[in-house]
């Protein structure tokens, strides 16, 4: 039996490359429990990820990409029907797809979460980090595919005064949204808007903003020209994405390797970095940030970063 670790912010600034001062204010900021964690031994990482190859192989696993709002507005009236009762917190909000023992990435390797739902922890620590490099100065932050608003939550308190926007096609995403905004921050406001379509609130001012997407443009598979026609078109100050990027997967690698295959079955976001590189190529756009971080769920790395903006902005 390995040894049981813990996850702190040294091992935040190994995972992301965020300074020290990022990482500690993570920390002070989450007030997470102790995220403690086990490496996986050899033959148990052999075992977990044969399981994978299971999945992948003979498991039918829903694909993306198509119109179907109903997923989401069934799930996420699931939470608004929990959060009933309860306050709006980084706990509550959690969605129901996290699991408290399933093992997860870190550090090129596998490892067991002995915290309940380390991996939600270290993701929350992980794209807070994120935030914080990229959006902590911005005044105008919009988010599509919001989702429960965890994302939102997390920035109201690290952006003071910002007004953040949450945009998703699901319409108990905007009722979460409101009782956020009763409970913790008047700046925060929700619209409806359809990411496959790029349509939704007309009234909705890009321009000048900041655009953020967390786990959002892998929905949409290889349909997401209209939204990056969109993003063009309106302009905004900044583009952050924080999503499993199949091109940034390395071929000689076996977690790499099931990863992808994961991805391409689910059919999740395909083609969006080498259209951003070509818009780069020709002065159209600027990348800022197009790296992995060291960490991840089981089954894909849906936490590596892609920032740019156009040129102008």
């Amino acid at each position: 039996m390995s040894t049981e670790l813990r996850f702190g912010p040294a091992e935040l600034v190994n995972a992301t490359g965020c300074s020290d001062e990022t990482s500690h204010l993570v920390f002070k900021q989450l007030h997470s429990p102790e995220l403690i964690y086990r490496p996986l031994s050899e033959a148990e990482s052999a075992t977990a990820l044969d399981a994978v190859e299971d999945l992948i192989q003979n498991k039918p696993l829903r694909a993306v990409g198509d119109d179907n709002p109903q997923v989401w507005e069934s799930g996420w009236a699931e939470l608004v029907a929990q959060l009933e009762n309860q306050p709006i917190t980084v706990e509550t909000l959690r969605p129901q797809y996290f699991h408290k023992d399933v093992p997860c990435r870190l550090f090129g390797g596998l490892v067991q979460q002995v915290t309940p739902y380390f991996e939600y922890w270290v993701g929350l620590c992980v794209r807070l980090a994120i935030f914080a490099e990229f959006l902590r100065e911005q005044k105008h932050i919009i988010e599509f595919g919001c989702g429960t608003g965890i994302n939102l939550l997390l920035l109201s308190q690290l952006c003071r005064g910002a007004k953040l926007i949450g945009c998703d096609w699901a319409t108990p995403s905007q009722t979460i949204l409101a009782r956020m905004a009763r409970e913790n921050s008047k700046n925060i406001e929700g619209c409806q808007f359809n990411m496959l379509t790029a349509k939704g609130d007309s009234s909705l001012i890009i321009d000048k903003s900041a655009v953020l997407t967390v786990h959002a443009l892998e929905q949409l598979g290889n349909r997401w020209r209209p939204f990056l026609d969109f993003l063009l078109t309106t302009r905004p100050a900044l583009c952050v994405h924080i999503e499993p990027l199949v091109e940034l997967y390395a071929a000689s690698k076996r977690l790499d390797v099931l990863a992808e295959r994961y991805h391409r079955k689910r059919r999740y976001l395909e083609g969006f970095v080498p259209a951003i590189k070509q818009l780069a190529m020709s002065g159209a756009v600027k990348i800022i940030a197009l790296r992995r971080t060291g960490f991840a769920g089981l089954y894909q790395e849906a936490y590596s970063i892609l920032v740019w903006r156009p040129v102008g902005s």
